[in-house]
């Protein structure tokens, strides 16, 4: 079904990637562009129809949206002429699917490799090897895809494979003491400075650019998405090869675990990658959705958590178990209010989801000052540890940005800035984030003796 406004969304935004006119300019030019297409439907011209000559006549009077027209224009034409559509798949798409091929038989080598090399992933000592390394498996190969997507110049490329490689050797060469706490704290942060690195493959030279470290956040919730889905889809395989291998009396679960689910799992997360990627048409549409639908229930669930947490007088500040599940909460909320916003048309109007986003993002700083205050207690009643002082920092940094959301959420309300404003301040603080991850991932060994 012919969308129309998200077609004229589409029209305006290509008038805005121009950056010849105000914004004050576009919106007065998408409204006379509504006149139009409105004077034709009533004219008894459906919408596709209308919104094609009205384009057009566009495109005549205006040198700006001549390039638009004349692109955007062509498919319609098509669905409106019948003209049937090319059948089979690109040699573009071809390539990258043959990368896609490669690159996950690639990783569920690499991981494979350790165990060449005696550090079997079945035995306790070397789990933690395996769990720090994880990211060194995939994530180069997924920056190297968007590398070779992008065609980046050599420049970016030997910058970015090369971050990767010294911080695979220098997380390697780091000693490691009892109770290995700052190997589990870079273990648990490398990821996400190396997920932010990702970002930068993913983008291009729009990096620097707000609009594209958003399309990245967009990116991220919607892999995140999709690649649940087909791992669970992976999941289902293995159970089936288990039970129709049981069936005739062969035991299939020592192949599942060493080559199906480790080849599988390669290939989940670079076919996610690749349909995230190539379908953003069908992204686009899904993003608000799912915004829709996950906000008002967060909302609802944390308010009954504080209700919950207030009326059964549980105390987070001796129990070391309720911050981990206040920051794995907090964690999921700022996730979800990124994807909404990433989500949203920054030039529509106030809308009913905006309050519940600021609702959400108001109730999670009631929580994170309650872990805060919490952790701060904690600290001085029992002194300085490395998974306290990370926790101590990450839950300040995280309270700043929901901090910054709000604000910037109440001066939108009244009208007093544009919601562009909290895009670009909430894509600016992921520098922030990756500063942070990467002192706890690379700092905190040295700082703490390698403890």
């Amino acid at each position: 079904m012919f969308d129309l406004e998200k077609n004229i969304r589409s029209w305006s935004d290509c008038l805005r990637s121009q950056g010849h006119f105000k914004e004050t300019d576009i919106i007065e030019l998408e409204s006379h562009l509504h006149d139009e297409i409105e004077d034709l439907i009533h004219a008894g011209l459906s919408a596709e129809e209308a919104f094609l000559i009205s384009v057009k006549r566009f495109g005549d009077s205006h040198s700006v949206s001549r390039e638009y027209s004349k692109v955007n224009t062509e498919n319609l034409w098509k669905q409106l002429m019948l003209e049937p559509e090319p059948t089979g798949i690109s040699s573009e798409n071809q390539r990258y699917i043959g990368l896609v091929i490669l690159f996950s038989f690639l990783a569920g080598t690499f991981f494979k490799i350790p165990e060449l090399l005696g550090y079997s992933f079945n035995d306790p000592q070397y789990q933690l090897f395996y769990f720090k390394n994880l990211s060194f498996f995939i994530l180069p190969l997924i920056a190297l895809f968007f590398l070779y997507k992008n065609k980046s110049n050599l420049k970016m490329v030997t910058v970015i494979l090369g971050i990767f490689a010294g911080a695979a050797i220098l997380i390697n060469a780091y000693p490691s003491y009892p109770p290995n706490n700052t190997e589990l704290l870079t273990a648990l942060h490398l990821p996400l400075f190396l997920w932010l690195l990702t970002g930068v493959a993913y983008m291009g030279s729009d990096w620097r650019n707000s609009q594209g470290r958003m399309n990245f956040i967009r990116f991220t919730g919607e892999a995140v998405i999709y690649g649940t889905l087909i791992f669970c889809g992976l999941i289902v395989l293995a159970l089936f090869t288990q039970a129709i291998f049981f069936a005739i009396q062969i035991d299939a679960s020592w192949f599942i675990q060493n080559y199906l689910i480790v080849y599988g799992a390669a290939a989940v997360a670079m076919i996610t990658v690749y349909l995230v990627e190539t379908k953003k048409s069908v992204v686009e549409n899904f993003a608000p959705i799912l915004a829709k639908i996950f906000s008002p229930l967060f909302l609802i669930i944390m308010i009954a958590f504080l209700l919950v947490l207030v009326v059964s007088g549980k105390s987070p500040f001796m129990e070391r178990d309720y911050l981990i599940a206040f920051d794995f909460m907090l964690a999921l909320v700022l996730g979800l209010v990124l994807y909404t916003i990433s989500a949203r048309n920054p030039y529509a109007k106030n809308r009913l989801f905006d309050s519940l986003n600021l609702a959400l993002i108001v109730a999670a700083m009631i929580i994170d000052a309650v872990a805060l205050s919490a952790i701060l207690f904690r600290l001085s009643a029992f002194g300085i540890t490395p998974n306290k002082l990370a926790a101590l920092g990450e839950n300040l940094i995280l309270l700043i940005n929901l901090a910054g959301l709000a604000w910037l959420y109440g001066r939108f309300f009244l009208n007093k800035t544009d919601f562009i404003k909290i895009e670009s301040w909430q894509t600016t603080y992921l520098y922030v984030y990756a500063v942070w991850l990467a002192i706890v991932a690379f700092i905190f060994p040295i700082v703490f003796g390698f403890n």
